[in-house]
């Protein structure tokens, strides 16, 4: 992305050192009060600076949620599982059906030998902490330049993203330039001394590891055990290498795609290659629409913003019916079962943008990139740089901690799961980041995103690590599970 200038790197550095010892004395100063708040939680408000780069400046409160541990306590365990959103609201019962259903399960495991307990990012908190901001306007859906033909969509999908971080911006006021991981980070540690402790134990799935990567950076002296399951690369300055490890990641689902169906009699598929069908599906509608029911149609970039919904492991079965109603005639799939999400209107994508994307490249230089995208991933992985830029595209002006490669050294021994299956925190990032920790051990497993709770070799040794600081042995590799349930 060559997002940051040599001289932004140096203050960011010194900023690293200047600052690592501030959290502590900051977190002293304020005392957690923990309260009843329902599903046997106890609660507490953390006070923090807003911006942790301005330690004596105007300060805020950050969600706090303990599940306390139902045998002898080991010690507090903090977990984040990812978003960015909420992560408190995750440690209670829910029915929604992107949390996990062995999550249930996990936790009961973890609270045997630990207080669980969860932060929230700042403004992601869940509803009843009173906490949380809701912007008035929302942003646009993520899928939305994969379906944008002309420019002026791109135009479109721009003003979204620009009415939504204005109307969050006055809805999150003086706190809007704290939305950072390197903020959350200091949080993280401010926690960690006010729960008493001399060194995080943490884990960390999906963006959580984003933090984790952050304080490993700031505090590395303060690191215990650190779990990262499902990580995003943080560590990749150039945009255009890191959409290429996604670009590649895709292309190589369609192929992982076309041999689960192979194997599955219930694939709609079955008896045909899968990746064949989809290279003819794309042929069709590049010559004329789709047809699809009640005299509607699917263009291509509707085509693949459906698709690359349904290339999540979980939605294949979905993803092999629409293409076979889309071959015989109706590919009104790709406008229903995988309909693209809507936007949100939580600061939740503003963060990662802050993160991920502080600098945009412009509409040429993006053309470029896809071109180049394209010789790489020309049959679906090419996509993948139009849904990334789309969470970010329209935004402009927020805070800022760009991508780098990892300044870390002299930490323990820290455990990686990475899943063969991950599309959505690519593999290749995963192992990218982990091989710039010379302490890191890496645990493969056959399942995708998220893992942990749905693989019970994964559990095995992940609770091995978290309570006695156990690796497993090099080379280990945990079988699928997960996948084998999908359809099921």
């Amino acid at each position: 992305m060559n997002r940051r200038a040599f001289t932004a790197l140096c203050i960011a550095a010194c900023l690293v050192v200047s600052l690592g010892g501030l959290a502590v004395a900051s977190a002293q100063a304020h005392r957690l009060v923990w309260r009843e708040c329902g599903d046997g939680l106890r609660c507490a408000e953390l006070v923090v600076p807003v911006d942790w780069a301005d330690p004596g400046g105007p300060k805020t409160s950050v969600h706090v949620a303990k599940l306390p541990a139902t045998g002898r306590s080991a010690g507090p365990l903090i977990v984040n599982f990812g978003g960015p959103g909420t992560s408190t609201s995750m440690l209670r019962p829910s029915s929604d059906p992107d949390i996990p259903p062995e999550l249930p399960t996990l936790l009961k495991e973890l609270r045997g030998r630990f207080d669980v307990i969860a932060l929230d990012p700042r403004g992601l908190s869940e509803p009843g902490s009173g906490r949380a901001v809701s912007c008035a306007q929302p942003e646009a859906s993520s899928f939305g330049l994969i379906s944008a033909r002309t420019r002026r969509d791109w135009d479109a999908h721009a003003a979204l993203n620009a009415a939504h971080q204005a109307s969050c911006r006055k809805a999150v006021r003086s706190a809007w330039y704290g939305l950072t991981s390197w903020n959350v980070a200091h949080d993280l540690d401010a926690l960690r001394a006010a729960l008493g402790q001399e060194r995080l134990r943490y884990a960390g799935n999906s963006y959580g590891t984003v933090y984790a990567q952050a304080y490993l950076e700031l505090f590395p002296q303060r690191v215990g055990r650190m779990y990262f399951d499902g990580t995003a690369d943080h560590t990749q300055p150039g945009f255009e290498p890191w959409l290429r490890n996604y670009a590649l990641t895709q292309e190589g689902h369609l192929t992982l795609f076309r041999d689960w169906c192979a194997r599955r009699p219930d694939c709609a598929l079955h008896g045909r290659d899968a990746g064949r069908a989809w290279d003819e599906l794309v042929a069709r509608a590049r010559r004329a629409p789709l047809p699809a029911s009640a005299g509607r149609t699917v263009h291509e970039g509707q085509l693949y913003a459906g698709a690359v919904k349904g290339m999540s492991p979980a939605l294949w079965p979905l993803l092999a019916t629409a293409i076979r109603k889309a071959l015989d005639g109706d590919a009104a799939n790709f406008l229903t079962e995988l309909a693209p999400n809507q936007g949100a209107s939580s600061v939740g994508g503003d963060s990662l943008c802050n993160d991920f994307m502080p600098t945009l490249p412009t509409y040429e230089e993006f053309q470029g990139i896809e071109a180049r995208l394209r010789e790489i991933a020309p049959r679906f992985g090419w996509i993948e740089g139009r849904y990334e830029l789309g969470r970010c595209w329209g935004r402009a002006g927020g805070a800022s901690w760009a991508p780098h490669p990892l300044r870390v050294r002299d930490v323990p021994p820290i455990l990686f799961a990475i899943g063969e299956l991950d599309n959505n925190t690519n593999h290749l990032g995963q192992r990218h980041v982990a091989e710039q920790i010379p302490s890191a051990r890496i645990l493969w497993h056959g399942d995708g995103h998220a893992s942990w709770a749905g693989n019970t070799c994964l559990r095995r040794y992940v609770h091995a690590y978290l309570t006695t600081g156990a690796l497993p042995a090099p080379g280990t590799r945990c079988p699928a599970e997960r996948i084998h349930r999908v359809g099921k």
